[in-house]
């Protein structure tokens, strides 16, 4: 038998939505949007480092679980295909449901920062933790090329971070990358807004 409270807390949320008044609604501005570029930040982090890679690494396929490849297009899809499914079939749109090509398949789709950050905090947090043998060789690699310590075979002898602290740089890396979104994005609202209030004063 099915349970009716899935139905009930969509109808439920569905009328609070509702039933919110518009001036309670803020506008987005540079405000508004930069605790929550923080905030989407460390998610994003945890869904890239605590989800992403462990499911691929239990992988009982040998070959999908030692790819870098599967990893990096792991957390694009994961990251992603919510976003890309919603777009696709414009479901923010006051319209019918019609499929419309995804900003992201737009020309210079592949600019926008939450589709590549993906793959690279993946791609950071497997080369701090050696979360593959690929990345152990990438981290010595990079290690070696910045001056560090190597051993005859030009490679350098590294501990893997513990898996916190390789969260938490990923973190501080993808919280630089939103901030720096949202300033760009809000950012000139707000010179605009500063610039006016000095001319005023």
């Amino acid at each position: 038998m099915l349970s009716g409270t899935t139905p009930l807390l969509c109808i439920v949320t569905q009328a609070l939505v509702e039933s919110i008044p518009a001036p309670v609604m803020p506008i987005p501005s540079l405000n508004t949007e930069f605790p929550l570029s923080i905030l989407d930040a460390c998610n994003r982090a945890f869904l890239l480092c605590s989800i992403v890679p462990p499911v691929v690494l239990s992988s009982p396929i040998a070959e999908a679980s030692g790819s870098p490849w599967t990893l990096l297009l792991s957390s694009l899809v994961l990251a992603n295909g919510g976003f890309f499914l919603v777009n696709l079939f414009s479901l923010l749109h006051p319209t019918p449901l019609t499929v419309s090509t995804p900003p992201e398949l737009l020309p210079y789709g592949w600019t926008t920062t939450d589709l590549w950050c993906a793959p690279l905090i993946t791609a950071i947090y497997a080369t701090l933790t050696h979360a593959q043998p690929f990345w152990a060789d990438v981290h010595a690699v990079l290690v070696g090329l910045l001056g560090g310590a190597v051993d005859a075979e030009g490679l350098a002898k590294l501990e893997p971070l513990d898996a916190e602290t390789a969260r938490a740089a990923c973190a501080l890396v993808l919280t630089g990358l939103f901030v720096t979104r949202t300033t760009r994005t809000f950012g000139v609202s707000f010179k605009n807004g500063l610039a006016n209030k000095i001319k005023t004063n």
